[in-house]
């Protein structure tokens, strides 16, 4: 799980763009997210941290 105390950069170094949900398969931002990030306020880091994990969580949820 991502930590938005540290706001250190979730990459992995896998990073490979899904054609259809458009989120990293490695980290789970999108790239308007990764190109910004350096850019973020702290709670800003935080928010897409969350939301980067509940998509990773959620991946695999919706196929039927």
């Amino acid at each position: 799980m991502y930590s938005g105390q540290n706001q250190i950069s979730p990459c992995n170094n896998k990073c490979i763009m899904d054609p259809i949900t458009n989120y990293c398969r490695g980290c789970f931002r999108t790239i308007e997210e990764i190109v910004q990030w350096s850019h973020l306020a702290s709670e800003e880091k935080k928010i897409i941290l969350q939301q980067a994990e509940f998509r990773k969580s959620s991946r695999g949820k919706n196929k039927s």
